[in-house]
């Protein structure tokens, strides 16, 4: 049966076309294609590509900040090929997109939810590469435009994060500081509005526990109108969903 008729806009994606609301909490949306541009597309990077992309926030359609676990090997979709030495009935690439697991090819590896963080890296040399030529550490965060296209990046600031998955601003913040959330680094990063200075870190980065200077691997900001702010950890997460870090500052 041909339902493309029922479907409106080819390229757009909704539980139920043309309600808004629902189980589209925001309605029908349309895919924008080759969003955002490739990073190979910056000068002398063209061989490289999106690593595992970990969060994204929209301060307005101009400036979008960008999370990424690093970057990985950009190359044509190899065909597809049956891996028969591990039994019948595999196959590589499978029929995705993407066709390879960044979450798995690009550092750190492992070391996810309940895993120690300096597992990834080991794991990830042990077992796949070299970084460098199977991955490597750049352009973890980048700004784009409306169009996709990278605005800025921020090389002075990679060796900061270890796998940062959180960015935003707090709504009752005057001065709009730019807050990163890095859960294997145990760390919290606040940057001036124009990302030109690191103003604060909260948390030890590298060195988790839990009293007034250490976080244990902090996994969100809720913006706060005062000066005490809760966020999850993911020591507290794998006890209850619900629970939450107090800090000062």
């Amino acid at each position: 049966m041909d339902c493309s008729k029922d479907q409106g806009n080819s390229g757009s994606i909704a539980a139920v076309p043309g309600v808004v609301g629902g189980q589209d909490t925001f309605g029908p949306y349309d895919v924008a294609k080759d969003w955002p541009a490739n990073v190979s597309t910056l000068p002398g990077n063209e061989k490289w590509t999106w690593g595992a992309g970990q969060g994204i926030y929209a301060e307005n359609p101009n400036r979008v900040f960008m999370l990424f676990r690093g970057e990985l090997p950009n190359i044509k979709r190899p065909e597809a090929k049956l891996l028969t030495e591990f039994g019948p009935s595999l196959i590589f690439p499978i029929g995705r997109l993407p066709w390879r697991d960044a979450t798995v090819s690009a550092l750190p590896g492992s070391g996810g939810t309940g895993q120690e963080p300096d597992d990834g890296p080991k794991n990830w040399m042990l077992g796949k590469g070299a970084v460098g030529t199977d991955a490597k550490w750049e352009h973890c965060l980048t700004i784009v435009d409306s169009a996709g296209k990278i605005v800025e990046t921020f090389p002075q600031y990679d060796h900061l994060f270890k796998r940062p998955h959180y960015v935003t601003i707090n709504p009752y913040d005057p001065d709009k500081h730019i807050w990163i959330v890095d859960d294997h680094m145990h760390a919290i990063y606040i940057f001036t509005h124009d990302m030109k200075e690191l103003v604060q870190t909260i948390g030890t980065p590298t060195v988790h526990g839990a009293d007034g200077t250490h976080l244990t691997g902090p996994l969100s900001f809720p913006g706060c109108p005062t000066a005490l702010c809760l966020w999850p950890t993911d020591t507290m997460a794998r006890a209850s969903r619900s629970s939450t870090r107090p800090e000062n500052f």
